[in-house]
């Protein structure tokens, strides 16, 4: 009899052991799971918002297909109309080029931006995983082709990306870094500069890159960056075919913004002859030009940027 009950203590004893053991268990595993999961979650919280926080302040797109994209510095506070604009007339309307940047790092867009009926211009980025496919689908589209030459920004926090120019740099080293770079763009009649802010401002430096400009038969269209840029009065010494943007339309990465920026562009168009504006590739960027261009460019001639300066050099 006490050997029964020994036995019955003794098997319930192991069954509350089991089940403290496997209760022990699912907890340990729950508890992994929990805080695995908040990892995750944090990591892509953090991922969220240094991505978002980046592209919202630099104008870079958000496709999953746009890898190790290259950012834009920040957008200073210079004049939008600069007030040595000439004023030249080729036409019964006003002329207006609009350049896209950053070509290269997004696919999908940059695709729609091809396809869309307008005879935008196109600057690619020489390093960008997907500048051979679309540069190539550019040239057989018909349309114009520029390098968009990294230079070195202000801020060291900004990371221009292969290939740029800084100041100090070797004469030897520029051109070599050119040549890779144009080999890379091989259907690129005009350049213009990715960031640069700092280095547009040293007039040394950009005498130096517009010999390279000049012995390649290039034009160059100043993004201007810096109110103190030296860029045009550099060209012109090089006799380099030259001009400078007006306005910045994606600043801010909203459609209704981008059009209210196409407007300026148009009535910069109708004050002075002729404007330039540059664009990015991004979904309210093309949704703008998409939806806005009827109304606001038929009072314009939309020109590509070397269609502008054939006109802007005979002046």
């Amino acid at each position: 009899m006490g050997r029964k009950v020994r036995t019955k203590r003794t098997t319930v004893s192991r069954r509350r052991k089991k089940k403290s053991t496997s209760r022990f268990i699912s907890v340990r595993i729950i508890s992994f799971l929990v805080l695995l999961g908040l990892l995750v979650f944090s990591m892509g919280a953090a991922g969220y918002v240094i991505f978002f926080r980046t592209t919202i302040a630099h104008g870079a797109a958000t496709e999953i297909d746009a890898v190790n994209i290259v950012f834009e510095e920040p957008y200073i506070s210079i004049p939008e109309l600069p007030s040595d604009i000439p004023p030249v007339r080729d036409s019964n309307l006003p002329m207006v080029a609009i350049i896209i940047d950053d070509m290269g790092y997004h696919k999908k867009i940059g695709n729609e931006l091809l396809t869309l009926p307008m005879n935008l211009t196109f600057s690619f980025l020489a390093a960008a995983p997907f500048t051979p496919e679309l540069e190539e689908k550019a040239f057989q589209t018909g349309r114009v082709v520029l390098l968009h030459q990294p230079m070195e920004p202000k801020s060291k926090e900004w990371d221009p990306g292969p290939g740029a120019f800084f100041v100090g740099q070797s004469k030897e080293e520029q051109k070599r870094l050119f040549s890779i770079n144009l080999q890379a763009v091989p259907h690129a009649v005009g350049v213009n500069n990715h960031m640069g802010s700092l280095y547009t401002e040293d007039r040394e430096a950009m005498d130096a890159f517009m010999q390279l400009v000049q012995e390649q038969g290039l034009f160059f269209v100043d993004s201007f960056t810096s109110a103190d840029s030296k860029g045009l009065v550099a060209a012109r010494a090089a006799g380099v075919p030259s001009a400078r943007r007006h306005i910045f339309l994606d600043n801010v990465h909203s459609q209704d913004k981008i059009c209210e920026q196409l407007k300026k562009l148009v009535h910069s168009a109708e004050e002075n002859g002729w404007a330039i504006g540059i664009g990015h590739p991004n979904e309210a960027t093309l949704a703008a030009l998409t939806n806005c261009r009827e109304k606001l460019l038929k009072r314009v001639h939309l020109v590509s940027a070397q269609e502008l300066l054939i006109v802007l050099n005979k002046q």
